[in-house]
């Protein structure tokens, strides 16, 4: 018996622990949380996803399915019934803009969960009228996802049983609605249509196992995905066209929002001297480096790389903080800690050197004080890191730290903010043509 409790207490300590780093990292990875929502990437359309439960267990799964392809965010919480949704559904959009809204109430209407007053097919109506008047002030592409069927025995809270007439009167309702307003309806009953018992918990439960949420988070992303391919991309890049000439070098620059801002201001610098281009994206931290670096290269044969990745490293970011990007530097867990941003700067050095290319490392600008997501001076220490693998590989170091260091307030783009102002983007853009113009010319004499 004792041997037995001291295994046990050995298991807890030892265990509990790391499974509760564990939840604590899942909860700020969009691809597992459904309400982490993600860090934008500016090139890509922004989806919004509202609705209750059944959203929420499948919008993870429609963010993987959608990676690379749009940015997909939900409220960070159940949207309930129709009448709870039009009181918030303006607070939901936010600011923010959208090119696709893919919404759904029903479930709550039908079973009455939490609501004084229940609702009835024309009450229904009634409010998804209001709420789609609110949401096309959004300008988004809506479409409705038509509510999921019902339990097939009495629903363990509400203790009733929803036949499927009464849900036809409810989701009939809602198609009316939707085609009087021009809004495209996702037919999720359908998906699930005869295959409750496979794909529902429990005959008193409406919610879905994994293969159920697999299959509606496949319809919804197929749904959004064929919406997008139809729109007309919103052009969201600051990088302006060039015309490459064939006979100058060709440069490219890989970084985060900082080299977005100066990245234009560099192409100008060096036109008609050398092509400068850029991937269509924020390239984020060193995870989504190493994994979207074959494609960022491409097959053209680069003289320079002038590359940075750093900023979205040392972030910390927690799913319930309200601060863009969902930055909290005090309950938040780090994007990537130290260690492994040096092992994966290590890898992505080694792909790069792969592509005989000219490298430039442009160390990761200030972080200055009051940033909510970032420590003051954890840059100093991921940057010394990297300069010592480029100083390993003999990589050209551009200090863009020291740079922005000497910088004035009036260079950021407020307090706190590690973005800077034209005025600043055009010190570091100066910076940076310099340092490319040199490596090209030491290219073309080798």
């Amino acid at each position: 018996m004792k041997l037995y409790i001291n295994t046990l207490l050995v298991f807890v300590f030892l265990f509990c622990p790391l499974a509760s780093g564990q939840d604590k990292a899942a909860k700020g990875d969009p691809f597992k949380h459904p309400y982490a929502n993600p860090v934008d990437n500016t090139e890509l359309p922004r989806v919004l996803l509202i609705g209750d439960s059944i959203s929420i267990g499948y919008t993870a799964r429609v963010r993987k399915l959608l990676a690379e392809k749009a940015n997909v965010h939900r409220p960070k919480t159940n949207c309930r019934w129709s009448a709870f949704g039009d009181e918030n559904v303006e607070e939901w959009m936010g600011d923010g803009k959208w090119d696709v809204i893919h919404f759904n109430f029903g479930l709550w209407d039908w079973y009455g969960w939490k609501q004084e007053t229940k609702a009835t097919p024309e009450s229904y109506a009634k409010n998804l009228n209001s709420i789609i008047a609110k949401l096309k002030k959004s300008k988004a592409k809506l479409i409705f996802g038509m509510t999921t069927p019902p339990c097939i025995g009495s629903e363990r809270s509400a203790k009733l049983v929803v036949t499927e007439d009464r849900a036809k009167q409810f989701n009939d309702a809602a198609r009316e609605v939707m085609k009087n307003h021009g809004v495209q309806v996702n037919d999720l009953y359908a998906v699930i249509g005869d295959g409750r018992t496979k794909y529902q918990l429990g005959e008193n439960d409406v919610h879905y196992n994994d293969a159920g949420k697999d299959l509606l988070a496949a319809r919804v992303a197929g749904t959004i995905g064929n919406v997008l391919a139809g729109k007309k991309k919103r052009k969201r890049s600051p990088t302006p066209k060039t015309t490459s000439q064939e006979e100058l070098p060709n440069a490219l620059i890989l970084g985060d929002s900082i080299s977005i801002a100066y990245t234009p201001l560099v192409i100008k610098k060096l036109k008609d001297k050398i092509n400068v281009t850029r991937p269509r994206a924020n390239c984020g931290d060193t995870n989504r480096y190493r994994g979207a670096l074959p494609k960022w290269l491409g097959d053209k044969k680069w003289d320079v790389i002038h590359f940075n990745v750093g900023l979205h490293d040392l972030c910390y970011r927690h799913p319930d903080s309200k601060v863009q990007g969902n930055r909290d530097k005090v309950n938040g867990a780090i994007a990537v800690p130290l260690d492994a941003y040096e092992q994966n700067l290590e890898k992505i050095v080694t792909m790069l050197k792969a592509t005989g290319a000219k490298l430039i490392w442009a160390s990761t600008t200030i972080v200055p004080e009051g940033e909510a997501g970032r420590i003051l001076g954890d840059e100093v220490k991921y940057n010394q890191v990297a300069e010592r693998i480029m100083k390993k590989h003999g990589v050209e170091i551009n200090d863009l730290r020291e740079l922005s260091g000497t910088f004035p307030a009036s260079y950021f783009r407020g307090p706190g903010d590690v973005h800077f102002t034209p005025e600043g983007s055009e010190k570091l853009a100066s910076q940076v043509a310099a340092s490319i113009s040199q490596l090209a010319a030491q290219r073309s004499n080798d």
